[in-house]
């Protein structure tokens, strides 16, 4: 070989060592190169604390390629969000010792909702993490909206609208956390997660820097403006269908009950109703479903037919200001279901709605004809024809439909009945005879209560009702005097929730607002009880306990958040488990968000769903606010602002007054 091919090589070779160290010179881990997919967010990660490598021969290593385990990922997830460990004397699962790093990361994680176990009394901290666990464990942490990504569509073929994972999927898609596959068309839920990739998904649910190309949302969401009317279930475990066909069961979204009413958007030939269900679009079957008019007159059975004069317009409601969804052509017969003043109700191919009474006539039913020709009692005595005599309604003058009386209630409190099916009972037990049952909405008289039962009188019928299913109504006063209201301060003693150096601590914001709640409350004359009065710690199953034992009617836990910086506003949670009360929840909700917003000029986030423990192990009706986050200047400014406490405290109470009052 000559000199000079040696000196080639030799030259290649020093120079194939160059590269490496370049590619590896500023590399934090030997086995994350600047060119690795992941490095810029592994990097972020490791600067903030969230993360960390392993030291092995020497070498500080990163293991990009090793699944990324449950343990692991609840550590990542409680730093991610500004919170800290929770200490505790007694470990909630067999798997976790008290007093390791990882008992404090996992308390804390299950205490905020992030994780749930992994099997009876384990937390199972060494199972590697799946992709739709992943999931839930991104939208729970940084508070993505499931509820409404969950109502899209995805395009993923490996996920169906009932999998369990659907609308947390969903979620991470639409906020460019995750796009699936390499081809974009699967997601493989199952797939365990790497410690890259969790790395990628947690600084994108984290930082807006790092997310992808946000996709285009693949459905608009109903919305009841646009109902054409409503529709009634007819039948008990009704299949409510992401498409408009029975050839199997893979698009089953849900079932409901004999009663449930949903939103009619369409109605089509073959005899499907589109409608809306938990926010998306769906369909039922028109024989399994009584039509309902936009205003809530259901059509039962047909009482008369009349003919139309000329074109007839099908309004959406007894008004000819609003919506003409069809019309009948002159001397069609239209099929009359009821009459409310100068209206008819009616509807044409399926689709429910009103015409007005003077736009039509009565069918005339001709006599039969006797063996002579003529027609029975047709005859005047001079055997002439006398022609059927035809009385034409005299058309009403138009007037304002005037609302149905309610019936007249006497006593100081009534009662509105928040579920379907309630019973009224013999005596003040849950095994005592029924005397009958009442539906949401049913206003009763209330006598008196004891413990968790009201003395209530309803169409003559006095008995007992569990007061947990009525929302009880001051008739004259003050509308929440004598109402038992909970007020839970979020967190305190040894666990301060989050915070922001040493002078702006959750557990003492949640306490100086919950006292204002309080004094504001008690000044109109509720009786209001406090989980904590101090800088004690009740822990979350005291919480609800404290709840049931002092028959609380509602329950409102009081927090501030904390996330990326640009992260700012209010939001308020109710539980994702359907429980009896959950429309009594969402008003509760609902009310109080929006005062905040209103009375504080917060961003408003919305009022979302997600199964915090002090909520979702309540039946009344219970809600846990976000006043703000401690982690953005401008709400931290107003958390830690006597002024603003007062504001904060005088929007929770007008938002419970509002509920009162409906």
């Amino acid at each position: 070989m000559s000199f000079k091919k040696v000196s080639l090589m030799l030259i290649v070779v020093i120079m194939s060592m160059f590269n490496i160290h370049n590619v590896y010179a500023n590399a934090r881990f030997a086995d994350v190169s600047t060119s690795h997919g992941s490095y810029e967010e592994i990097n972020y990660l490791v600067d903030l604390g969230v993360i960390k490598g392993y030291t092995e021969n020497g070498k500080t290593i990163f293991k990009p390629n090793a699944p990324v385990t449950r343990g692991q990922v609840a550590k990542m997830v409680v730093e991610a969000t500004g919170n800290k460990p929770l200490v505790v004397q007694k470990s909630s699962f067999s798997d976790v010792q008290v007093g390791t790093e990882l008992s404090g990361y996992v308390e804390r994680a299950i205490e905020l909702g992030y994780f749930s176990a992994y099997s009876q009394g384990k937390f199972g901290p060494n199972v590697p993490l799946t992709r739709d666990e992943m999931s839930k464990v991104l939208v729970s942490a940084f508070k993505l909206d499931a509820e409404e990504f969950g109502k899209l569509t995805v395009p993923f073929t490996d996920i169906k609208p009932t999998h369990a994972y659907y609308k947390y999927i969903a979620a991470i898609y639409y906020s460019g956390i995750t796009k699936g596959d390499t081809t974009g068309t699967k997601y493989n839920a199952t797939e365990v997660v790497k410690r890259s990739q969790f790395a990628s998904f947690i600084a994108r649910a984290k930082n807006e820097k790092y997310r992808l190309d946000l996709p285009v949302k693949g459905v608009t969401m109903p919305s009841a403006e646009d109902a054409i009317g409503q529709v009634r279930a007819t039948t008990d475990n009704l299949n409510i269908r992401s498409s408009a066909s029975s050839a199997n069961n893979s698009n089953v979204l849900g079932k409901v009950n004999t009663g449930t009413t949903l939103y009619l958007y369409e109605v089509s030939a073959n005899g499907w109703l589109k409608i809306a269900y938990e926010g998306r679009y769906a369909y039922v079957y028109k024989d399994y479903a009584q039509l309902i008019a936009a205003d809530g007159q259901a059509l039962s059975k047909v009482n008369k037919e009349v003919k139309a004069v000329g074109e007839v317009a099908l309004y959406k409601t007894r008004d000819v200001n609003s919506q003409s969804m069809a019309k009948f052509t002159d001397d069609a017969t239209i099929k009359v279901y009821g009459t409310t003043g100068n209206w008819y109700l009616t509807e044409q191919n399926g689709i429910p709605g009103y015409v007005r009474i003077s736009q039509t006539k009565d069918i005339v039913v001709e006599p039969p004809k006797d063996n002579n020709g003529g027609q029975e009692g047709s005859d005047n005595g001079s055997g002439e024809e006398q022609p059927p005599v035809v009385v034409e309604p005299e058309p009403e003058p138009e007037q304002p439909i005037q609302p149905e009386t309610p019936p007249t209630l006497n006593t100081k409190t009534i009662g509105s009945v928040t579920v379907d099916g309630l019973h009224i009972r013999q005596s003040a037990s849950g095994s005592s005879a029924s005397l009958g049952k009442m539906n949401r909405g049913t206003l009763v008289e209330v006598h008196s209560i004891s413990g968790n039962w009201a003395n209530v009188t309803h169409n003559g019928v006095t008995g007992y009702v569990h007061k947990t299913y009525l929302r009880l109504i001051n008739q004259t006063g003050s509308k929440i005097a004598d109402r038992i209201i909970v007020i839970d301060p979020g967190h305190g003693g040894k666990d301060p929730g989050t915070t922001h150096g040493k002078a702006a601590q959750e557990k003492e914001i949640t306490l100086k607002v919950s006292n204002l709640v309080k004094k504001k409350l008690e000044a109109s004359g509720a009786i209001v009880k406090m989980t904590r009065t101090g800088d004690t710690y009740p822990s979350l199953q005291d919480r609800v306990d404290f709840t049931k034992n002092n028959y609380g009617e509602i329950f409102v836990s009081i927090h501030v958040n904390s996330a990326g910086s640009s992260a700012k506003g209010t939001e308020t949670y109710y539980s994702v488990t359907s429980n009896d009360n959950e429309k009594e929840d969402f008003a509760l909700a609902t009310a109080i968000n929006s005062q905040i917003v209103k009375q504080a000029n917060m961003n408003n986030r919305g009022v979302k769903r997600v199964d915090y423990y002090v909520v979702k192990g309540l039946v009344v009706p219970a809600i846990l606010v976000e006043l703000g986050f401690l982690s953005n200047e401008e709400d931290r400014n107003k958390l830690t602002s006597d002024k603003y406490a007062e504001i904060f405290a005088q929007a929770i109470y007008d938002g419970i007054v509002e509920y009162y009052s409906k």
